[in-house]
């Protein structure tokens, strides 16, 4: 019976190593981790995902993190929440609803305490002033206006067209996306040549890894200390089988060493004034 029980044993643990070692071993070698300032700026200096914002964590990290969304004319705009804000008798509404003109009179209406950049002002920015730092793009599970009027994934399809269309136009080398919509990611990942893309995970380490490596993403974004802690041992066995990974959001200075020590591809923060500190001591 013992005998029985240890054969089950090695079965399962042999079938569950052939679903990820099934996959060739290439390894990425040593890795420099790049810091990335959280929503643009990630700081309470200046609005989160606007060009001022983007401006100043460009200036002082190695580069940004934005969320996007689309707007009815097809703009690839940084916006964190699908549902814009009302103002003047005019009521809350989606991006997806709402055209390019009404996005600039709501923005006049909101006045200073609200900004709203085009995906294209960031890019422009970049590629005049830091055309080798890095961007990541943040696209959340699609929210349309209405569900009975909309295809999510033709939807998607087009933000991921956007999104490609500046890439080329202002020649950045270092644009990253990240999803936890793998369709889209893969449509991005045969049209968009030299776009990273990154499935986010909320927790399933191994899910987030296999899903990767069948898809063939170049990595994963998964959230720190959410649910599944991240070892140094995980982020080895992305990096020999290919994958990089993002952190994100890391913020308390122990966790930045910490996450830090774990070598891994990205982390993104709100806390640039701590790396603003350590790089002026």
């Amino acid at each position: 019976m013992k005998t029985r029980y240890y054969i089950l044993i090695f079965c399962y643990i042999l079938i569950s190593c052939n679903k990820i070692y099934f996959y060739p071993d290439k390894d990425l070698g040593t890795v420099k981790t790049v810091v990335l300032a959280h929503a643009g700026g990630g700081s309470c200096i200046y609005k989160i995902n606007t060009l001022d914002a983007a401006k100043y964590g460009l200036a002082n990290m190695e580069g940004i993190e934005v969320d996007v969304q689309l707007s009815a004319n097809s703009t690839v705009w940084l916006g964190h929440d699908s549902n814009l804000p009302a103002c003047g008798g005019r009521s809350e509404k989606c991006f997806r609803g709402t055209t390019d003109n009404e996005i600039v009179q709501l923005d006049s209406c909101l006045g200073p305490g609200e900004d709203f950049t085009r995906l294209e002002e960031v890019f422009k920015y970049m590629a005049e002033n830091y055309p080798y730092k890095y961007i990541s793009l943040d696209v959340k599970s699609w929210s349309p206006c209405n569900f009975g009027d909309l295809d999510i994934l033709s939807e998607m399809n087009t933000l991921a067209d956007g999104i490609i269309k500046l890439k080329y136009k202002y020649h950045l080398i270092n644009v990253v996306v990240e999803s936890q919509t793998a369709t889209f990611l893969s449509y991005l990942n045969d049209n968009g040549f030299g776009i990273e893309c990154y499935l986010t995970t909320w927790g399933d380490f191994e899910r987030g890894m296999l899903i990767t490596l069948k898809r063939k993403f170049q990595g994963i974004s998964f959230k720190y200390k959410y649910d599944e802690v991240i070892t140094a041992d995980h982020v080895r066995m992305l990096h020999k089988k290919g994958i990089k990974i993002q952190l994100w959001t890391v913020d308390k200075p122990s966790d930045l060493e910490e996450a830090i020590s774990l070598d891994p591809d990205f982390i993104q923060t709100d806390n640039v004034g701590y790396f603003i500190n350590v790089n002026n001591r």
